[in-house]
Formats: C-alpha cells, structure tokens, sequence
C-alpha cells in the first residue's frame, strides 16, 4: 500500500499488520512443536503475535496506531479493550478466554520479562491455552480484514515493498 506523506510505519494497512502476526504465530507454533524447553521465546513470539492481531483489528476502524506520538505499544491488556469496545470478539468466553490470556501474558511481559530474565516470578497461561486463543483471534479477525482490504482496494499478491538483502562478502584470492 503507497503511504501517505507523513504516514508512520504503525499506521499501515490492517492486512499489514495481520501479515507480521501470522508469522510471529507461525514461529511461535515451530518452536512449540518442536521443543517444549524453549517456553519463553515461545511466549514472547505468542504476545507480538497478539499484539499485532490486534493492532491489525484497529486499523480495520481506520485508527491510528500512534497518535500524537503516544501509543499503548506493548500494552495488549488496553489493546484488547479498545478492540473489544469496537466489537471485536473471539468466542461467547471472551472475559475468560481472550481477555484472560491477554491479561497474564501482559503481566508476565512487565518490564520486559517475556524477553529478558528477571528474578520476579509470574503467571502464565498454559502454552497450548495461548496457542488456541492466538489461533481463535487470528481466525476471527482474517475475513475482517479481508473485507477491509477488498473495500481497500488492496490487492493480494501484489507486491508494496522490496527489501534488498545482502550476502556476507567473501575474500578475493
């Protein structure tokens, strides 16, 4: 999607949004799988993903991701809120499903516990808990979005940004 003049990196495209959580779920579900050791990493890539699906819903509601320069960045507890108030609802348990999830996760991720080891303990929801909830909120807000984006006119598969990437570079004989 072109940008406007002036227009920040957080207030893209909602299916901008919805890409970068599918991908941090889908990592978050390799390590799952793969080695039950790795909780924390596991946690920290289920929250981004959270974080970003809802993100993703606000700006289906064309609101801005940061305002006046102050956004709720890591806050998911008052993310969740703002998307609930907009309607936004995975299930008839959302109070003890969502919201509970997006509660302790918040908790546990106080300064920066999901990503740096602190002395602190925390509650956790279950792993395999976070993963459904993820996956329930991803699947409710993707046709949302979709909707969104067709109203848009955002197209998929077409391509809004090119990153070059470079190889190490190696030593001439």
């Amino acid at each position: 999607m072109a940008k406007k003049k002036g227009q920040s990196a957080t207030d893209e495209h909602a299916t901008s949004f919805l890409g970068f959580a599918r991908q941090y779920q889908r990592a978050a579900n390799l390590l799952y799988k793969t080695d039950k050791l790795l909780k924390a990493p596991t946690y920290f890539l289920y929250a981004h993903a959270m974080e970003l699906a809802l993100k993703a819903f606000l700006r289906t509601a064309n609101i801005p991701i940061v305002a006046d320069g102050k956004r709720k960045h890591h806050h998911i507890t008052a993310l969740y809120e703002e998307c609930r108030d907009l309607g936004l609802r995975i299930g008839p348990d959302d109070r003890f499903d969502l919201r509970n999830v997006v509660v302790l996760l918040e908790g546990a991720n106080e300064d920066e516990g999901l990503r740096y080891f602190k002395t602190k303990g925390s509650s956790l929801p279950d792993l395999s808990w976070t993963r459904d909830v993820v996956e329930k909120l991803l699947q409710t807000i993707e046709p949302i979005i979709k909707k969104k984006a067709g109203s848009d006119g955002i197209r998929p598969g077409v391509a809004v940004k090119f990153d070059l990437v470079f190889s190490k570079p190696t030593k001439k004989a």
